[in-house]
């Protein structure tokens, strides 16, 4: 890979999305100070008082530099990114914090960089290996705070910043994974875009990228592939980069980036923003993805008429323990205001695989993508759901709430839910036919046989992503197997047809919820396809509605057929360049 990189060519590549956006520019490839090379080796101290004094003060500075740094951070970007860097100085401020590592000083005889860098690789060991992935993230502070003390005891943290001070323009942020004083060096006016080898959804990385609106993707091994000064553009919205682009791509992108600069101009004015109708009048309901709250506001705020998809196992992800009835209850409260009378659709937990709260118990599986997930868990583990489904119900007095049951592969998996629905409708004294259940179509056994299941539901939503991993046999957390995983493929396109032709037929709502939706022209032929209903990312709403706003019903549906004849995905993809 390095040496067709260096040749200049071309060279595409897929990961994951963890900010939305498009962006274009020159790779600054940020590199850490190793500190384990003067950090890892004892060295004996006699005189232990001054070497508490030394440690005292380098305590010392480090707080003030976080004051610093959270004063001005809070100041420039917000009051979200400023409490990142209290837990910085809480951590601190923790007086067993500081006195263990006083007291392994005294015990051991040794210097400070040792102690600590000792005690950070404990940590690490313990963090990275939870289950749960919100606490995986949180070592990133840690990490961060013990780096910062390492820095100022060796006296070099002047020099942590010089390389990145003489960058004279924007540039796109490069490293294997960044913790959040990393980003403050850059400073936030130089940051076009995020390129990261780790980091999730939830990660500091993530929500400092979302909070600036730079575009960011996680992608396996990109540190190695680049270098500084190399070209790239970089897809927040179907989660790629393309490295050396030509000047048909460069042309392209300054095409699309205008036309989204402007959507964004138009949907950041106040009030109610249209449906989403073709030129001919044929409404197409658009509805956000989200995973957390605060995600909630901008997408209404975008145009969205509801959320199609409400992930809750982020929710508990972000918990140290497991929420009450009255926890989620409230939860789903406030999402319901915000909403404001739209419908909201309530996935129940998609745990397992990916996702593992360190408050449950979980069992090792080889194989956790095709393991006990979703359902299969929560039915394995019937309070929780039972707990889930009652928070959910109560909620309903207060807006209209759609259940989603994810990770359905067998119809006795849907009989046993919908019996605990009914259940808990009786003894909450809600009417059952108030709250509409579905599932989620992304299992082969499920797509195949639709009508097992469509006189039981009273909508289907088609999860293109994990589908997409199960009909290519390329498990999503691979980032090598990308090219496997072809969400543009014929076949994947056949298999969406077949589920909303199947919900048309029976009168049933149908809704496309996998990345999928994000491209406004896929989202065309969509749309042609029969899909009354796309939920994608917040940001991707406009450009989708204009799009189909640009168009006839009946042309819609004329490229969906022709799409559905197609043979590869290249040829789908000349298509939507096609249309028209």
């Amino acid at each position: 890979m390095k040496n067709e990189l260096s040749t200049g060519t071309r060279i595409k590549i897929d990961g994951v999305s963890i900010s939305q956006g498009l962006t274009a520019g020159k790779v600054f490839l940020f590199k850490r100070i190793d500190l384990n090379a003067v950090s890892e080796h004892k060295l004996p101290i006699d005189d232990i008082s001054s070497e508490l004094k030394r440690l005292d003060r380098a305590v010392k500075l480090s707080r003030e530099q976080l004051r610093e740094i959270q004063s001005n951070t809070s100041k420039n970007a917000g009051g979200k990114m400023g409490e990142i860097f209290q837990v910085h100085s809480l951590i601190l401020e923790d007086p067993g914090f500081l006195q263990n590592i006083r007291d392994l000083v005294i015990k051991e005889k040794a210097n400070s960089e040792y102690i600590i860098n000792n005690q950070l690789k404990i940590l690490e060991q313990k963090y990275t290996t939870m289950n749960n992935e919100y606490m995986r993230n949180r070592f990133a502070d840690i990490e961060d705070v013990y780096n910062r003390l390492l820095r100022n005891l060796l006296e070099i943290e002047h020099v942590r910043g010089n390389a990145v001070k003489r960058i004279d323009s924007s540039t796109i942020f490069v490293a294997d994974k960044l913790i959040p004083s990393d980003i403050m060096l850059m400073g936030f006016e130089k940051i076009l875009g995020i390129l990261i080898e780790e980091g999730s959804e939830i990660s500091h990385a993530a929500i400092i990228a979302r909070t600036l609106g730079v575009p960011a993707v996680r992608l396996a091994g990109i540190a190695s592939k680049l270098k500084t000064n190399d070209n790239v553009l970089v897809d927040g919205y179907e989660g790629s980069v393309l490295i050396n682009p030509d000047k048909s791509d460069m042309a392209n992108y300054c095409k699309i980036k205008r036309k989204y600069e402007k959507l964004e101009v138009d949907s950041n004015k106040k009030g109610p923003k249209p449906d989403c109708k073709t030129r001919d009048g044929i409404k197409i309901r658009l509805e956000a993805n989200v995973s957390m709250l605060d995600e909630t506001k901008t997408a209404f705020f975008k145009g969205a008429k509801g959320i199609g998809l409400f992930r809750t196992e982020f929710y508990y992800m972000s918990r140290r323990s497991l929420p009450t009835v009255e926890d989620e209850y409230n939860l789903y409260i406030n999402l319901l205001s915000i909403a404001g009378g739209c419908p909201v659709t309530i996935r129940l937990l998609d745990l397992g695989a990916d996702k593992k709260p360190a408050y449950l118990n979980f069992a090792g599986e080889e194989n956790p993508q095709l393991g006990i997930r979703g359902i299969r868990f929560l039915l394995k583990n019937r309070d929780l759901l039972i707990n889930q489904l009652r928070s959910i119900i109560r909620a309903s007095r207060s807006g209209p709430i759609k259940i989603l049951i994810p990770f359905i592969s067998i119809i006795d998996d849907l009989e046993k839910t919908l019996s605990l629905i009914n259940n808990i409708c009786r003894e909450e004294n809600i009417k059952r036919n108030s709250i509409k259940v579905g599932i989620m179509a992304e299992v082969p056994s499920v797509v195949l046989s639709m009508d097992s299941y469509i006189k039981d539901i009273d909508f289907i939503s088609i999860g293109t992503n994990d589908l997409s991993q199960y009909i290519f046999a390329a498990c999503r957390e691979n980032g090598s197997l990308a090219e496997y995983r072809q969400t543009f493929h014929p076949l994947m396109l056949r298999l969406i047809n077949n589920v909303i032709s199947c919900a048309n037929s029976h009168n049933k709502e149908v809704s496309v919820c996998g990345e999928i939706a994000n491209n406004p022209l896929y989202a065309c032929v969509l749309a042609g396809l029969g899909a009354g209903s796309l939920s994608m990312q917040a940001r991707c709403i406009p450009a989708v509605s204009e799009e189909i706003a640009k168009r006839n019903f009946s042309y819609l549906k004329e490229i969906s057929a022709e799409a559905l004849k197609c043979g590869k995905t290249s040829e789908i993809l000349e298509l939507l360049d096609s249309i028209k």
